[in-house]
């Protein structure tokens, strides 16, 4: 770890562990397979894929081509609405990785690259909270050499999104890291590690990220209900003062608990695994992708983002419109067709009944 407080020499060892990350997912080439076996085939001509794109893209003029490319396209997105909490449930990356022929540490390595540059894209569009699923409770039953590999890369990817959100050369300056779930299920030594990078992050207002490890959504609710209830027994609140608002405000989002706007899952898989199941409700969106999470881009996040923005666009238009008739209706005929009102002279209305039987009925 770099503790310096030139920009420059943070920037540097940032690009120098990037890079390292990066030359974690290079292999060496496969051999030509053999064509009786299709098993060999597939991962083969996967590989020969990703090195095409991968010297594509090397290329200078191409690589400011797409640059500039994506800078329109955020342009684009920006003249319309654009969701304040975005939500990835990264699944894919052990598939990945066995698809390339790759250890699945790499996969993860790879799903953690995904994400770095999809949050650079969110920060630039203005999206205030990105929450990403990156271990659930449930993933303890995992062979303990992936648990422990996962928690060590989420080490890692803290000291690195720290110092990246305090250069302010760099593109995730401003950045509010938090990471959220049972943390009483970790060691000691990666909670503290969390604690010093959320003191670190903590000044941060362009954006805030939260890391769910290890999280589950019915943990979540049962910590809310569990710190109400003690509040009403040792602070002697109400238990009519329990609503669905104020078990919002105990929830580990904090104030980003009530809405999930977009929920996007990749891999394919059509589930939510236990997870933002109070948070998505009202107008919030689950989008479903059967790529995999290392290979979940920009340009699909654009086309999901442009699907969200248009459809919300028609629905507050509807919604507007509506408003709108009822108030002019009410206005016209009010103003413009007065109901005649027919008065009645008392001394013309028949004299009132004696006797008035009720009956109550239950």
């Amino acid at each position: 770890m770099v503790e310096s407080n030139n920009p420059d020499k943070v920037l540097a060892a940032i690009e120098t562990e990037i890079q390292k990350t990066k030359e974690h997912v290079k292999r060496e080439p496969p051999k030509f397979p053999n064509p009786f076996k299709r098993g060999e085939i597939k991962p083969y001509l996967r590989y020969r894929k990703t090195q095409l794109f991968k010297r594509i893209l090397a290329i200078k003029l191409v690589h400011w081509t797409l640059a500039s490319i994506e800078t329109c396209l955020i342009n684009v997105l920006k003249m319309g609405p654009l969701p304040q909490h975005v939500s990835f449930i990264m699944d894919g990356n052990r598939r990945y990785a066995k698809s390339m022929g790759l250890p699945i540490k790499r996969g993860h390595e790879a799903g953690a690259v995904t994400l770095l540059e999809l949050l650079s894209a969110c920060k630039k569009l203005g999206i205030q909270v990105i929450s990403a699923y990156a271990f659930s409770i449930e993933n303890f039953n995992r062979p303990q050499e992936e648990v422990d590999t996962l928690t060590r890369l989420l080490a890692e990817k803290l000291d690195e999104v720290a110092r990246r959100a305090q250069d302010h050369k760099n593109e995730l300056y401003g950045l509010r890291l938090r990471v959220v779930g049972e943390r009483s299920l970790i060691s000691k030594h990666l909670d503290d590690k969390i604690t010093r990078v959320e003191r670190m992050t903590e000044e941060g207002q362009e954006m805030t990220l939260y890391i769910c490890f290890p999280y589950t959504s019915r943990n979540d609710i049962y910590h809310a209900i569990y710190n109400s209830a003690e509040k009403c027994k040792y602070f002697d609140e109400s238990t009519s003062d329990i609503t669905a608002a104020s078990l919002t405000k105990e929830m580990f989002f904090n104030e980003y608990s009530d809405k999930c706007d977009l929920l996007i899952r990749t891999s394919g898989h059509t589930r939510l695994s236990d997870y933002m199941l109070w948070q998505v409700h009202q107008d919030g969106v689950i989008e479903f992708s059967n790529t995999l999470w290392p290979d979940f881009s920009f340009l699909e996040f654009f086309i999901i983002l442009l699907r969200w923005s248009f459809f919300t666009t028609m629905v507050r238009a509807v919604r507007n419109q509506l408003s709108v008739r009822r108030h002019v209706f009410h206005f016209a005929k009010s103003h413009f067709f007065p109901t005649k009102k027919n008065y009645a002279n008392l001394d013309t209305l028949p004299d009132p009944p004696q006797a008035i039987s009720v009956i109550e009925r239950s």
